[in-house]
């Protein structure tokens, strides 16, 4: 049994996609992958660690974990894979339930890792995506100083990538021998060698998979990035819930709309100036997975962020006002032609292209109104 939990932003996508997509095949195979969809993966593990986005559990959380675990131990093959990233932050008590109610499998835990100078910038905009509304420097100094800072964000990344920590935390409900650490390959590198390393730890061989699909969680450039910031805080000012921001401006303006401009726009990257702050961290990092005695597959200097890539970028705050107009011109036609051709995507009451207009309204105060 493989427990996949993350980290966030290290190829996790990539390898739920690769996963799913050769569900069938593992299964002649003898590997489950469980659900109906990956969904219900996510499902179990909010029920799980109790996580419940504004206090709110949808019907279909409560007990997913359980149906989960069921699925697995009516299996009859000889392995199964889980994969979650939020499951890298879990409290103790949820690690030991977990591996208590997968007994007797033996659970082989499986941590993704890659260097913080890609991670932190990639997680910014991630949450971006996720209705926060922090700037960038805010996000940075956050980063720094975690217990001083204003915002949770800074402590929530740290919880969620210091191996450290996670493989502490892990260790105390499954020994050593039976936890992975993968890293992610460095900047130009295979695109398919982080697959491979996943495949050899969960033991199948790539040879007998197709390809991983076409990236699925691309992320937005630093436009699109600073757009979404601004969206929020003008939809949370205007009262819009979590649930509409989900589907509309989550999974469809972000990840379906704006993605598509990341070759049109410059991507964002951490300043040059904070290299040498993430290399000692990245060397800390690898100081303390060799010192908790887990296997490791890849090269853990792949964890310290090289120099050599350190460049400065275009920032959020020096974005102009013209540019965040071309992209919440793109937004807002995306928007309407994805509501037209398939309002299936839609909640009920915002498939109606009209309906929508409250919604695709927004973006077009946001060019010229600073926050």
């Amino acid at each position: 049994m493989y427990l996949h939990i993350g980290t966030p932003k290290s190829g996790t996508t990539y390898l739920q996609g690769a996963l799913e997509h050769n569900k069938d095949k593992l299964a002649a195979h003898g590997v489950l992958w469980p659900g109906s969809t990956w969904a219900d993966q996510v499902h179990a593990v909010r029920d799980l660690d109790d996580m419940h986005p504004f206090d709110k559990s949808p019907p279909d959380v409560a007990g997913a974990w359980q149906r989960l675990v069921d699925e697995i131990h009516a299996w009859q093959g000889h392995s199964t894979v889980v994969s979650m990233e939020w499951l890298v932050g879990a409290q103790p008590q949820h690690i030991q339930r977990a591996v208590d109610t997968l007994a007797p499998a033996r659970v082989e835990v499986v941590v993704t890792a890659r260097d913080l100078a890609r991670v932190i910038p990639a997680s910014w905009q991630e949450a971006m995506q996720n209705w926060s509304i922090f700037t960038w420097d805010e996000y940075l100094a956050a980063l720094k100083d975690p217990e001083s800072a204003g915002i949770h964000a800074g402590r929530r990344l740290w919880r969620q990538q210091d191996l450290g920590d996670i493989l502490r935390r892990w260790g105390q409900a499954v020994p050593a021998e039976r936890m992975h650490v993968v890293t992610v390959p460095a900047p130009g590198g295979d695109s398919g060698l982080l697959w491979q390393r996943f495949a050899g730890v969960i033991g199948i061989d790539t040879d007998d998979y197709a390809p991983p699909p076409k990236e699925r969680n691309t992320s937005l450039g630093v436009v699109s990035a600073e757009l979404m910031r601004r969206f929020n805080a003008s939809a949370r000012a205007r009262r819009m819930t979590w649930k509409q921001h989900e589907y509309v401006a989550k999974q469809l303006l972000a990840k379906q709309v704006l993605s598509r401009r990341a070759g049109l726009e410059p991507a964002l990257a951490l300043p040059a100036d904070y290299y040498p702050w993430v290399i000692d961290h990245g060397k800390r990092l690898v100081s303390e997975v060799k010192q908790a005695g887990v296997r490791v597959t890849g090269d853990l200097t792949e964890l310290i962020p090289d120099p050599a890539h350190a460049r400065e970028g275009v920032t959020p705050d020096a974005i102009s006002d013209r540019e965040l107009l071309e992209a919440a011109l793109d937004g807002t036609i995306g928007l309407v032609d994805e509501a037209s051709t398939e309002p299936t995507n839609l909640p009920d009451r915002l498939s109606d292209p009209d309906r929508l207009s409250d919604t695709v309204g927004r973006l077009g105060v946001l060019s010229g109104r600073r926050r």
